[in-house]
């Protein structure tokens, strides 16, 4: 299951990035995720300063190590209302979540104790906060079973 594409779309995590999993059923779905993603992060892209292969690592769900790809996570998690800059947004996780599991309550649920676990997660660097927020996102997932592609 991709996390990221989960995260966007979920980013969809995993958004993510994010992501609450999403399992595409063909690769071409998958193809068009990521390419709905990678437009979804110019605009992110341009204002952090990150290369196309950030872009590609964040697509691809590589978790980022460099400051520039935690600052292009955290502006994407900013941009999906999973992040404020100081603190994971519980209610924009799942209302991400909602939308893109289009009501599969049994998904949601998941998607609702992934983001208790993950309520408390802040850090005054927005960067390094979206690093902690996707492993705590990741972490989460695993606690209850979700099988995460990296």
């Amino acid at each position: 299951m991709k996390f990221c594409i989960a995260l966007v779309v979920f980013c969809f995590a995993l958004l993510g990035t994010v992501m609450v999993s999403v399992q595409a059923n063909h690769d071409e779905d998958v193809e068009q995720a990521k390419e709905m993603l990678r437009g979804l992060a110019a605009e992110c892209k341009t204002k952090e300063g990150a290369t196309d292969d950030d872009v590609d690592g964040f697509v691809n769900d590589k978790m980022p190590d460099t400051r520039t790809q935690k600052c292009l996570a955290g502006c994407m998690q900013e941009q999906f209302g999973i992040s404020n800059g100081k603190a994971f947004q519980e209610d924009g996780f799942i209302e991400i979540a909602k939308m893109l599991m289009k009501g599969d309550e049994k998904k949601i649920e998941l998607a609702r104790e992934i983001a208790t676990d993950c309520k408390d997660v802040t850090n005054e660097d927005r960067c390094e906060l979206a690093l902690d927020i996707m492993n705590c996102l990741k972490d989460s997932a695993e606690k209850h079973g979700v099988e995460l592609k990296h």
